[in-house]
């Protein structure tokens, strides 16, 4: 396993780790339902995890949260008026999971409470059937390798895959690995078809037939599912905090998230592209040495959405995985700190964008993002040797740029890499004082800057490159785009109007190639100049706006 990951904490001149001041970040509650208000005699204060379902024939979205006597589901279409449609009294136990398959929803139990208690094994519940109270209870054989046949009477967690395959985390069958049930052959009446018992499985993850455990201490564990009646391992590795508690896929199936349950524990992102070679992208503590825990992970589109405890829910923006940045959290806890309390689950994918969130002693809340752009930037240093080669790195140990409006330092890594991100729509000029910085003068020719647009969508990485003699002054943004071919540049003008620009082509060390006038036509040729490498392209127009960028000849 590759370990190559960015210690996101440790990133100078990022807003993602900035310390929350505030109870909330771009995201709104649009309803808080404790227990208090459910009007149903049985509930218990105490509530568990959280799953959704959105009838898709009349577009009512409903909640389905566990509670530790029970399961309700609730109309929350106008969060204004939630209405209780469905409650199924269970055995006492803290933990209750949920998750559907078409138009059912399961749920399972873990270790009751109290003396001699129930088993429940599987809940079943109709949910095109609310109104007629259709649901049962089911304690499904599950067939051994010896020969013996085990009942389910309770499971940590579920997961349903892609192909209708249920699986249940840490049952009482065997060590607690995971059951394969079929629940898309006849969803009233599944069937277990196959038993992974190498490891213990706490929850887990599955799709394309493989299926991610996680295993607590023994770490994330990958098997091999596509014969159900004879899974494999494939491989595992351990977690930051040797406590695997949960793990999501993202959309592409080449980014895994998981949770470490413990205080000060980390959300932490792998490239599993590779599977004999995992790459560790990152590790993220929400507040450092605070002994805050994460709990579950969940993947929305570009969203990792966390259930954070006392924290409450919290959400990265991951469309670039190595680079994810916070840009939503709402706290439903007015506890603080360590303790399992608080944010027990999150649900992100209603077709309305709203997210279900459960808390363990305040109940059910339905919230709102409002999510905003991101900026990424990734540049590399480097300057300009007597003999006219670029070296880069961190040439004082110490280098740094800074934005010109946003007036933002950013210190680049020991290798001169400078990595920027914030929760919002950057537009400024970005300088790199290499004169200042070998200690010359407060600015000089030799130093470097470049013009940036950044929102989302966007992760460009450049250069900045400083000499003794030359200066790319990108404080103004070009008037015109440039197009790269086999053989020269092409210049497309940006206005409808001609342009009026005196151009003139540098090398890196401050000789000039050629200079000349574009004043007709929108687009203009530039034929490559025989060497490789970067060049300085300034411009100038007749109003004074002037400026100059880097191109690359190949």
């Amino acid at each position: 396993m590759k370990n190559g990951y960015i210690a996101l904490l440790l990133c100078a001149a990022t807003a993602l780790w900035a310390q929350p001041s505030n109870d909330s970040l771009n995201m709104r509650a649009l309803l808080h339902y404790p227990v208090s208000q459910w009007g149903i005699s049985g509930a218990d204060p105490d509530c568990a995890d959280i799953w959704g379902y959105s009838d898709s024939a009349t577009g009512t979205e409903y909640a389905i949260i566990g509670n530790r006597k029970g399961t309700l589901v609730v109309d929350i279409s106008n969060p204004n008026a939630p209405s209780n449609e469905l409650w199924v009294p269970g055995t006492n136990s803290l933990w209750r999971d949920i998750k559907t398959w078409d138009h059912y929803a399961y749920v399972v139990h873990d270790v009751p409470s109290g003396a001699n208690p129930p088993y429940n094994g599987l809940l079943i519940i109709d949910m095109d059937s609310l109104a007629q109270n259709r649901w049962k209870f089911v304690k499904l054989p599950v067939p051994r390798a010896s020969g013996q046949v085990d009942t389910l009477a309770r499971a940590h967690n579920i997961f349903v895959d892609e192909n209708g395959i249920l699986y249940a985390f840490g049952s009482n069958v065997g060590v607690g690995g995971a059951i394969l049930i079929d629940v898309a052959a006849d969803p009233w009446n599944p069937v277990a078809v196959g038993l992974y018992d190498g490891h213990y499985f706490h929850d887990g993850v599955a799709r394309n037939d493989t299926l991610y455990g996680a295993g607590l201490y023994s770490g994330i564990v990958v098997v091999n599912v596509t014969l159900k009646s004879n899974p494999s391992m494939v491989t595992s590795w351990a977690t930051p905090s040797n406590f695997a508690h949960n793990c999501w896929l993202s959309d592409d199936g080449n980014t895994i998230y998981t949770t470490d349950e413990v205080a000060n524990g980390y959300i932490t992102g792998y490239d599993i592209s590779d599977l004999s070679n995992v790459d560790e992208l990152w590790r993220h503590q929400v507040q450092p040495n605070t002994s805050l825990i994460p709990h579950n992970a969940h993947v929305a589109g570009n969203h990792v959405v966390t259930s954070y405890y006392t924290f409450g829910v919290h959400v990265l923006d991951s469309e670039f995985p190595e680079l994810p940045v916070l840009v939503g959290y709402y706290d439903t806890s007015p506890m603080s700190g360590g303790g399992y309390f608080g944010n027990w689950g999150a649900y992100p994918y209603l077709p309305s964008g709203r997210i279900l969130v459960s808390d363990m002693e305040e109940g059910l809340f339905v919230i709102e993002p409002e999510y905003p752009e991101v900026s990424r930037l990734k540049v590399q240093l480097g300057h300009i040797t007597s003999g006219s080669s670029i070296v880069y790195g961190n040439i004082t140990a110490k280098d740094f740029v800074y934005f010109k409006n946003g007036g933002d330092t950013l210190y680049a890594n020991a290798d001169g890499v400078v990595v920027y991100s914030a929760a919002q729509a950057t537009n400024d000029t970005l300088i790199y004082p290499f004169m200042y910085q070998m200690g010359m003068q407060v600015s000089g020719p030799g130093d470097d800057s470049v013009y940036v647009n950044l929102a989302s969508g966007l992760y460009p990485h450049d250069t900045l490159i400083g000499s003794w003699a030359w200066t790319v002054d990108e404080k103004n943004p070009a008037p015109f785009m440039v197009n790269t071919s086999e053989t020269h540049w092409t210049l497309v003008f940006g206005d409808e109007a001609r342009p009026n620009l005196i151009l003139g082509l540098n090398s890196l060390d401050g000789k000039e190639i050629w200079k000349e006038a574009w004043t007709r036509n929108r687009s203009y040729t530039i034929p490559f100049p025989e060497a490789k490498g970067l060049y300085v392209l300034s411009f100038r127009s007749i109003d004074g706006h002037e400026g100059a960028i880097r191109v690359l000849r190949p």
